[in-house]
């Protein structure tokens, strides 16, 4: 089987790095992406808008087009950037939704003379290879997960073998999903670009943390962070934490995130006799978030199914272990030799078992987790993009 080229190992290595101003000289890049915050707050949503940020600390000119409309009530709440920002308005009527994705980010481009463009999902990646053959400028597809994984027949026969098929470069979070990608398109120079996290800067501290929140020093807490969905496997975790929070002492389960599941896990909650041990927590702003990683002691991804897990960079950096399905992307983003065990999705009793192990072995943080992490902070990654850049524009011979 063709294997994937692994873009820049190199920029992981070495000692961690603040962001600083150029190494390289500025480049004009356009990201096309499919939703932004604040209408949307999800993975490729999350990731593009640090990508933007990130390139232009590093001095670069970024134009972000964004496919579809945003609400005014949500426009008013986006904070200034530096950064260019474009929506898309809304389509007209039905039936020409890419022609008119297509034709506005065609204007978007040529107002901004991008030098490589940048599709920030299959479909996007179709975009950036249209625009960057009539622009004659590199073009990148960054497959993000389940635009390949929920696709239909149909779109892999049509939008997933020209999205990942057109442009000049392919990209995928993981190996997993390149390999779901070449069952669609035979394309056998996909690389793995794996997603990044955002760092507290500073780092809340674990002790003082602890304080705020009220936990004693041996109050073992483990925590659980995405959106209510039931593909998140919630459900799963409070069935699992059933059987085991009765041996766990005084152990807390916090899960924290909103969804359409929500009353349901509040009715199981209930059913089960666990409103002394688990507390859902509901949507929090990101220092909220971090405050309560720093203070747990074990983080858990019961999901179903998962592209990559961003949320598991985001409590290893704190130091926390694992627990996570084994589902897609997961094996890949967890360290080997770390503090991580994975599970078979959807079993309780698996969680559950695994729980208890964790629970009795008492092992603490770990070191190795937090190394693996911080490898994926944007502060470094955004240099693994540089690199990837300025390696397609020269081959264009268009290098800045």
């Amino acid at each position: 089987m063709t294997t994937s080229t692994e873009v820049g190992i190199a920029a992981m290595d070495g000692p961690f790095a603040r962001s600083s101003r150029m190494t390289v000289d500025p480049m004009r890049i356009m990201l096309v992406v499919n939703e932004f915050p604040p209408e949307k707050i999800a993975g490729t949503a999350m990731a593009t808008r640090a990508l933007a940020e990130h390139l232009t600390a590093r001095g670069h000119q970024v134009l972000v087009v964004v496919t579809t409309d945003c609400p005014q009530a949500a426009r008013d709440r986006i904070a200034p950037a530096d950064y260019q920002l474009v929506w898309t308005p809304r389509r007209p009527f039905r039936g020409v939704g890419m022609a008119w994705r297509i034709w506005h980010a065609w204007r978007a481009a040529r107002r901004f003379a991008p030098q490589i463009i940048q599709g920030q999902a299959v479909s996007c990646g179709l975009i950036a290879a249209l625009l960057g053959r009539l622009l004659g400028v590199p073009s990148i597809c960054y497959a993000q997960g389940y635009d390949v994984y929920q696709a239909t027949a149909w779109q892999r026969r049509t939008e997933i073998r020209w999205g990942c098929g057109w442009p000049d470069c392919l990209l995928a979070v993981t190996e997993h999903l390149a390999g779901a990608i070449r069952r669609s398109v035979e394309r056998p120079d996909i690389r793995i670009m794996p997603h990044a996290f955002r760092a507290a800067d500073p780092m809340p501290e674990r002790d003082c943390c602890r304080r705020r929140l009220g936990l004693s020093d041996d109050a073992k807490v483990i925590l659980a962070v995405g959106r209510l969905e039931r593909f998140k496997g919630h459900d799963v975790l409070l069935a699992a934490w059933a059987k085991v929070a009765p041996r766990m002492g005084d152990a807390k389960l916090w899960i924290v995130g909103s969804g359409s599941q929500r009353q349901a896990l509040e009715r199981q909650v209930a059913a089960s006799a666990l409103s002394s041990s688990v507390t859902l927590l509901g949507a929090l702003p990101a220092d909220a978030v971090q405050e309560r990683m720093a203070a747990s002691d074990l983080f858990v991804l019961p999901s179903r199914s998962e592209p990559f897990g961003i949320v598991l960079l985001e409590a290893m950096a704190y130091g926390l272990p694992v627990i996570a399905s084994d589902v897609g992307g997961v094996p890949e983003v967890v360290p080997a030799d770390g503090d991580a065990r994975l599970v078979a999705s959807d079993d309780a009793a698996a969680l559950a078992e695994a729980l208890l192990q964790w629970y009795r072995a008492q092992r603490g943080l770990s070191a190795i987790n937090r190394e693996h992490a911080m490898r994926l902070e944007w502060r470094r990654q955004v240099r693994r993009f540089e690199s990837l850049y300025q390696q397609f524009m020269s081959a264009r011979g268009d290098a800045p």
